[in-house]
């Protein structure tokens, strides 16, 4: 079934205890949770985002238009659909644009076509191959099963958890287990101090803020505390919109599943339910997995190089990686589609600039030893040597999301969208006063949604090219749908993303004219 937008109408407040209680019924009377539905929009979005502004001067750069880079991305995205839709990894429940595999190339292959088409001369699809000794771990079938029993209520039947996403295997490689639940809150030393965990299966529970990224620290080592203590195997419940999978947050290498809101939703009250009806039989949960390591894997990159007018031997690089789990629109489809029409801009007459502009669809973001911007230096070393300065586009315009007053039929809050996008962090890792001062004009030329004073972050793509020894200016979001199943294209601000391109355009101008 899965979420859909819906009025605030509803019981706004209506407590979620008002759900019976009941023996009688099936799981003690708690209603079941959805089924997973893969693209679905799950926040409630009535309102538009907030439109670009297009300053004097700028209106006939149609490249640069929201509707024009949403038409790349609604491609992009549908590299993805693509993959679903043909079981491209196992039994289809995990899909993106998978470097290494169809998905994959065909995006970066798009990318070098939307370069030709632009009238760029200098294109290439540069090849490489996996690192030696390197592989990819792929989740290709699993499941995740509460066991049901009369002791919940007559009727309890079993219930899939179809939000389970496996992050990795441990001891359940290529078979189940069955083990009785214990819930253990955020996992802290305190919380765990008066429970037993051992040949157990431990549930805690992740409420990200903000970037979700900053969720990795508390939640993956506190996992591997939980498979320390002897837990046979940990569900991290994701406190977020919907019912989603989400491929984030590790635990070191054991039996670890990640679970969406309201399943763990169903969970929490179930197992409240049997507290409070003094049940004294366990909650069992059936695993199974079959995963595989992928090696010997080949990808690549699309490179588009328009030369500089009066200073081609120095390159500024622009950088987007076009793979992605599940459908991708914020991570990184926007930043690609911010790329593209970037490149049809600077290659429209009239646009060259004194310096030589480089065009990087990149590979390898999500697959080990199959780096894009690792491979782009090492096979392009004269523009590594001339290379005054980088730009990593990543995860540039997803709306922002916060919790809503409506509650869902089973308890579980619902979100709605703002009108702006979530916040941008911009790094420059030199902290050049004049770089630092074309991100505070473009906030007041464009309205982009930067964030933080002046750092030196260089995450994803940017952290490669730190090599080069030259400045690199990351933008990146880390919103709550990051790496999720809900990062689908409605998540992502068309507006949001002109914004982007058109303060982009500037800066690039500033620094390459």
């Amino acid at each position: 079934m899965g979420m859909v937008a819906c009025s605030d109408t509803r019981a706004a407040e209506a407590p979620a205890a008002d759900q019976a209680r009941s023996a009688d019924e099936p799981w003690f009377g708690v209603m079941l949770p959805p089924g997973f539905e893969p693209h679905a929009l799950h926040v409630i979005s009535n309102r538009p985002a907030a439109p670009a502004v297009v300053p004097e001067g700028e209106s006939q750069y149609r490249d640069l238009a929201g509707d024009a880079i949403q038409a790349h991305l609604e491609t992009i995205v549908g590299f993805s659909r693509e993959s679903e839709e043909t079981a491209e990894v196992g039994e289809g429940q995990i899909w993106g644009r998978v470097t290494g595999f169809p998905s994959g190339a065909k995006t970066i292959e798009w990318a070098v076509s939307e370069f030709r088409a632009a009238g760029i001369a200098d294109v290439e699809l540069q090849q490489f191959d996996q690192n030696e000794g390197a592989s990819i771990w792929l989740p290709l079938s699993w499941e995740v099963r509460l066991l049901g029993d009369p002791a919940f209520g007559e009727g309890s039947a079993d219930v899939v958890l179809e939000s389970a996403m496996p992050l990795s295997a441990g001891d359940l490689s290529e078979g189940s287990l069955t083990a009785p639940l214990v819930y253990v809150g955020t996992a802290t030393s305190a919380e765990l101090a008066r429970i037993d965990v051992r040949r157990k299966v431990a549930i805690q529970k992740a409420i990200p803020q903000g970037h979700t990224v900053f969720m990795r620290s508390p939640v993956g080592p506190r996992a591997q505390d939980l498979l320390d203590r002897g837990a046979v195997a940990v569900l991290t419940i994701i406190d977020l919109p919907g019912n989603m999978r989400a491929r984030d947050i590790g635990c070191g290498g054991g039996t670890c599943f990640n679970i969406g809101g309201r399943d763990g939703r169903f969970i929490e009250s179930v197992m409240d339910a049997a507290t409070a009806a003094g049940t004294t039989a366990d909650i069992r949960v059936e695993m199974r997995l079959e995963s595989e390591r992928f090696s010997d894997l080949s990808a690549a990159n699309g490179v588009a190089i328009i030369p500089g007018t009066s200073r081609s031997d120095e390159y500024v690089v622009l950088n987007a990686h076009a793979d992605a789990w599940f459908d991708g629109a914020g991570d990184n489809g926007d930043g690609l589609a911010v790329l593209v029409a970037l490149a049809r801009h600077f290659a429209t007459p009239g646009m060259r600039q004194e310096r030589s502009i480089v065009f990087v669809a990149s590979a390898g973001h999500h697959s080990s030893g199959l780096s894009g911007p690792g491979n782009f230096v090492a096979m392009n070393p004269e523009i590594a040597e001339g290379a005054v300065l980088v730009v990593n586009l990543e995860h540039t315009a997803q709306r922002n999301i916060a919790p809503a007053r409506s509650l869902h039929e089973d308890g579980y809050r619902e979100w709605t969208m703002d009108s702006h996008e979530a916040p941008i962090v911009a790094g420059i890792t030199n902290l050049a006063p004049y770089l630092e001062g074309l991100v505070e004009r473009g906030i007041e030329r464009y309205g982009t949604n930067f964030v933080s004073g002046p750092n030196t972050m260089a995450s994803g793509e940017g952290g490669t090219y730190r090599r080069l020894g030259v400045p690199v200016f990351t933008t990146m979001q880390g919103p709550p749908m990051y790496h999720t199943t809900g990062e689908v294209l409605e998540m992502v601000s068309t507006p949001g993303m002109e914004r982007m391109a058109r303060f982009m355009a500037f800066f690039v101008k500033e620094v390459s004219g």
